[in-house]
């Protein structure tokens, strides 16, 4: 094989991983984004997660879905942000992102818009990205479980305890 072939061959098969990479990628960053709640970090991690998964491509097994296991690596790369010292330093937290509300007829529901993303940032790692899958990406609980490695039951007992911790805070939130 002559080296014309092995480029086009290397081209061919970056151009389908990129086919199979394209329909997940905007969920790739919206899980980054509930996660680390920066957009320009969350557009990092989910750039990293894709190169995590090209140079690992080898381990996915032929017709296993993508998704799962591509969200699974966005979710190590968060964690990889959130574990770093400049993380810790505060440097996550300065950049943090809040959106407003669209319309300017909801303003009366922005405090509750803020008091539900605090809630969720007091939230444990692992809660938040079972409530951020289920609720933000709106995977099913057999799929949080293929992302967090987790059984299905599992899964769905840390989302009802995490659903109950929110609900309470919430509620303390709105008696103070």
């Amino acid at each position: 094989m002559d080296f014309a072939a092995a480029l086009s061959g290397a081209e061919d098969e970056a151009a389908a991983f990129e086919a199979r990479l394209q329909p997940v990628y905007s969920e790739a960053i919206r899980l980054a984004f509930g996660m680390l709640r920066n957009s320009a970090l969350a557009e990092d991690a989910a750039q990293e997660a894709a190169l995590r998964a090209w140079r690992s491509r080898r381990n996915l097994r032929e017709g296993t879905d993508l998704r799962p296991w591509l969200l699974a690596i966005v979710a190590n790369c968060c964690r990889d942000v959130r574990r770093s010292s400049w993380w810790r330093l505060g440097g996550g937290q300065a950049a943090v992102e809040l959106t407003e509300p669209v319309s300017p007829d909801r303003n009366e529901n922005r405090e509750a818009v803020y008091d539900l993303r605090d809630a969720l940032r007091r939230l444990g790692h692992r809660d938040r990205l079972v409530i951020v899958l289920r609720y933000y990406l709106d995977l099913s609980h057999e799929d949080v479980a293929a992302v967090t490695g987790q059984t299905e039951t599992a899964v769905r007992a840390r989302a009802s305890r995490a659903l109950r911790r929110l609900r309470l805070d919430l509620a303390s939130e709105d008696d103070a």
